[in-house]
């Protein structure tokens, strides 16, 4: 092996396949190099055993499994030789070993050229029948379409979507990305860059239409992937033409995009507005979810009702009173102002009625904790819409006189407005959560719009109750939420469960974070250092990053741990469900999971005290979570929370939001690690990204 970062290219044969995901591309392979012995990771599912592929990449030493080759390229080439020839041939419908050898000896090395010019008549002289031979015919274009689909994408890194794209447009498909290439942009999410060197090395004009089309809608899903609904029109031309280096999608080509219902522009007072087609549709349809439902008569009696051990405070009382008179209501406030104790007062006024109540949250975790707090079952808002993966949701409505819906600050424009369809004829909505969080990972921020516009009666909880108002972290995080720097200072009668340690050098602050998570924190609270601590960090890379902070935590954490599939997982590790949702078993996207076994090709996880079985084809959906990002750990409630505040650790992208809503996420203890002068300008810095909607206009002119 060369030493590692060291540049390999080279052809090798495949020799085993370990580990494939077809859905993400990634893949373990044992390859042979002449008389050498290699082991490949990357984006290989694509490669069968016995191919030749050329493949380029770096050399990489791991720990565990010693030297591999980090794959970024992997090209297969065309068959050639009785074994790889052979191999290709049985992969044909109808054609075992013997026909694809009687084959081989008629035509010798011309067999793939001979039968691409007549495939049916190859196959009847192979011995198949007419029936067989056009079936063997059609399995050879497929397969001919696919091995041309590789050649087209394998060079751009590509190639693990080559089985998407083939069942989307079936044998035509080569044809389709040759003739097409930026479509890929919008049906697979390819980047606007990669299709455009496709399209230029199919000899596409960079001035033809489509390519400027495909800018268009390309700007606009980036826009929602930063929490856009819409952009203005100047806004999306000006950033169209700096993508496709020259000059900017004009009028015509937009209203030619509005006629072919690839584009929505809606005029208010002159300015323009630019959507993607569905999201318009989901914006347009939440405004009128909304409006119907705040228009609506209620069906339930006006009721104020106190548990034996709970007064409402009047914002509570204020509270209950719209969730009974009004079909749809909102309660929210920060930390400590009692927004549990007012869904158990709803809740009491509703027994009190005889009314039936239903108990939501976007996520499993929060699920839980509503469960516990109100003494009721309360499930994910995807199990009570009957979620099923690939189909959606299967009830038509969710039963309940009264729907509370809590943390809805993470819920984004798609998934609440999924919700409010299944509400029933006479069900009243009561929406909880924290409008100063940070906003939710997708399109849209509707809870924060609803808060800010009033449009149906909002209940803002103020008041710190006294039990909260005793902890430095409830104090910190309303001084955080005003822009002010939290006090860390110990003071009498507050409980000290905020602390700021300063380390200026981010060796030391590393070391630090090490020593606290696996040895002082774990000792002194009597925590499981994987489940009950969670380190944040606003970056990925850089010397405090979270892949920094990862391999340095498991390290400290799992050294032990048994490497699974390549190395990449360990027995033990602390993981976290990424990009993916897997409704059917209650895990969603950012779910905190420990590896457990791996028997069966199946990982053996845990996740909230359930023990779930995933298939292998998982596994790069699992990222290590032993720190993990501030958006990813939106949802995460546990003992102790690490903060990472530090000049080396990104600290332009830590906002108030964000250190408000780290801080929040601990009920015992909150450590933030770094420098106090990069605290002080998180919490004096508010999120300036713009979040484009016009929800708020929406509800406004209704």
């Amino acid at each position: 092996m060369d030493t590692p970062g060291t540049p390999f290219e080279d052809e090798i044969v495949v020799r085993r396949i370990r580990f494939s995901s077809e859905e993400s591309g990634f893949a373990v392979v044992d390859a042979d190099r002449g008389s050498d012995e290699l082991v490949l990771i990357g984006p290989l599912a694509h490669l069968e055993e016995r191919e030749h592929v050329k493949v380029v990449g770096v050399w990489h030493d791991d720990k565990r499994y010693g030297p591999q080759v980090k794959v970024s390229i992997a090209e297969s080439m065309p068959p050639s030789g009785d074994e790889a020839l052979l191999a290709y041939l049985k992969r044909v419908r109808h054609v075992g070993i013997k026909r694809a050898s009687n084959l081989l000896d008629r035509y010798g090395e011309r067999v793939l050229e001979v039968i691409d010019q007549d495939p049916a008549l190859a196959f009847r002289r192979a011995g198949l029948s007419h029936p067989r031979s056009r079936e063997a015919a059609k399995s050879w274009a497929a397969l001919r379409s696919t091995r041309a689909l590789h050649l087209l994408l394998a060079p751009h890194g590509l190639a693990w979507l080559v089985p998407r794209i083939a069942a989307e447009y079936g044998d035509r498909a080569h044809e389709m990305v040759r003739k097409r290439p930026y479509e890929l942009t919008s049906v697979f999410g390819v980047g606007f860059q990669i299709a455009d060197t496709i399209a230029k090395a199919a000899g596409i004009p960079r001035d033809s239409p489509g390519r400027r089309r495909a800018a268009v809608v390309h700007v606009l899903t980036e826009a929602e992937r930063d929490g856009s609904t819409c952009l203005p029109v100047p806004e999306l031309v000006s950033k169209a033409g700096t993508l496709v280096g020259g000059a900017p999608p004009d009028a015509q080509l937009l209203h030619d995009m509005v006629e072919h219902e690839d584009l929505v522009l809606e005029d208010e007072a002159g300015a323009l507005w630019a959507y993607r087609p569905p999201t318009w549709k989901l914006e347009a349809e939440l405004a009128d979810l909304i409006g119907r439902l705040a228009d609506s008569r209620p069906s339930l009696k006006p009721a104020v009702v106190a548990e034996e051990d709970l007064t409402p405070a009047p914002e509570q009382a204020a509270a209950v009173l719209a969730a009974f008179t009004s079909r749809i209501s909102i309660v929210t406030g920060g930390p400590g102002t009692g927004k549990t104790a007012t869904i158990r007062l709803i809740c009491a006024a509703a027994k009190a009625q005889k009314k039936s109540v239903t108990l939501v949250a976007p996520t499993g975790r929060a699920a839980r904790r509503m469960a516990e707090s109100t003494d009721m079952e309360a499930s994910t808002i995807h199990s009570a819409l009957g979620w099923i993966p690939g189909q959606g949701p299967t009830k038509d409505e969710i039963e309940g006189d009264v729907l509370v819906v809590d943390e809805t600050s993470m819920a984004n424009l798609e998934l609440l407005v999924t919700l409010l369809r299944a509400v029933g004829a006479v069900t009243h909505v009561v929406l909880v959560g924290d409008a100063d969080q940070l906003a939710p990972v997708g399109a849209g921020k509707p809870f924060a719009e609803l808060v800010a516009t009033k449009v149906v009666p909002v209940a803002e909880l103020t008041h710190i109750f006294r039990q909260a108002a005793g902890s430095m972290i409830v104090r910190g995080a309303h001084a955080v939420r005003q822009g002010q720097m939290p006090d860390f200072a110990p003071h009498e009668g507050l409980q000290r469960d905020l602390f700021l340690i300063e380390r200026d050098d981010p060796a030391a602050a590393l070391d630090e974070i090490e020593s606290l998570v696996a040895q002082r924190l774990p000792k002194h609270y009597g925590i499981d250092p994987v489940t009950d601590l969670q380190v944040f960090a606003p970056v990925y890379r850089g010397a405090l990053g979270i892949e920094a902070l990862n391999t340095r935590l498991r390290s400290a954490l799992n050294r032990g741990g048994e490497p699974v599939l390549g190395g990449r997982l360990r027995i033990g590790d602390k993981l976290m469900l990424s990009g993916r949702n897997l409704h059917e078993l209650g895990l969603m996207n950012g779910t905190i999971l420990r590896l457990l076994d791996h028997r069966d090709e199946k990982l053996i996880v845990s996740a909230d005290g359930m023990v779930v079985e995933l298939p292998d084809e998982e596994a790069p959906r699992l990222q290590l979570a032993y720190a993990c990002s501030i958006h990813k750990g939106q949802g995460i409630e546990l003992p102790v929370a690490i903060v990472v505040a530090h000049p080396q650790a990104g600290p332009y992208f830590l906002r108030r939001e964000m250190l408000y809503t780290a801080m929040t996420r601990a009920r015992v203890a909150t450590l933030v690690v770094g420098t106090r002068a990069v605290v002080g300008r998180a919490a004096g810095t508010p999120d300036t990204s713009r979040r484009y909607s016009r929800l708020a206009v929406r509800l406004a002119s209704d």
